[in-house]
């Protein structure tokens, strides 16, 4: 049987209209999560380092 990943509570994804969690109430607070930018995924910086705007670089000269 497979867990909620917000609840950790067992439940059957036959019942449940918001698979992978358990109710819509896990769901939610998932995406509550994510919009308030507790989760994120990861990024790899571009080759070369962090690049700067073209704008402050224009100002530097």
């Amino acid at each position: 049987m497979p867990h909620c990943p917000t609840c950790q509570k067992e439940f059957q994804p036959d019942d449940g209209p918001a698979m992978p969690f358990c109710s819509e109430r896990c769901r939610m607070i998932d995406l509550g999560r994510w919009l308030d930018e507790k989760f994120g995924l990861p990024v790899e910086p571009e080759e070369g380092g962090v690049r700067e705007p073209q704008a402050d670089a224009d100002r530097r000269g």
